[in-house]
């Protein structure tokens, strides 16, 4: 089974990971990363699934399968979302397939639909 970071699309969302306007969140347990949401800004020429514009960041997160449906994701989001608040990032984007549990996840924290990019939609939400 192919992990997070040899997946060659999640290498392309992290790399050069740390460029102006990058933010992430860590969750840990007993100093053991097991979880992390992230958001980056892209450009009309560079982007990815959820790209929806080059002042909307897009959200990225990843909790460790023996860790998910505990609130750990939902923590992350919200962090993430305080700091981008914070930061004066008015909005979030994001790509997931309709049939992943974790777009219940999103749309309870706001998300909604904005577009299709390929099987995945892109969603929206204000902060």
């Amino acid at each position: 089974m192919q992990t997070f970071f040899e997946n060659v699309e999640f290498q392309r969302l992290l790399a050069d990971w740390g460029k102006a306007g990058d933010v992430s969140v860590i969750a840990e347990l007993n100093s053991e990363k097991i979880g992390a949401a992230w958001y980056r800004f892209w450009t009309d020429d560079d982007h990815s699934y959820g790209f929806v514009a080059p002042h909307i960041p897009e959200l990225g997160i990843a909790v460790r399968s023996d860790f998910r449906s505990q609130g750990i994701g939902r923590l992350l989001l919200r962090r993430l979302k305080e700091t981008g608040k914070a930061q004066g990032v008015k909005q979030l984007s994001l790509s997931v397939a309709p049939n992943n549990y974790a777009l219940r996840f999103y749309e309870s924290e706001t998300f909604t639909k904005c577009g299709e990019s390929g099987t995945s939609w892109t969603m929206i939400c204000t902060l």
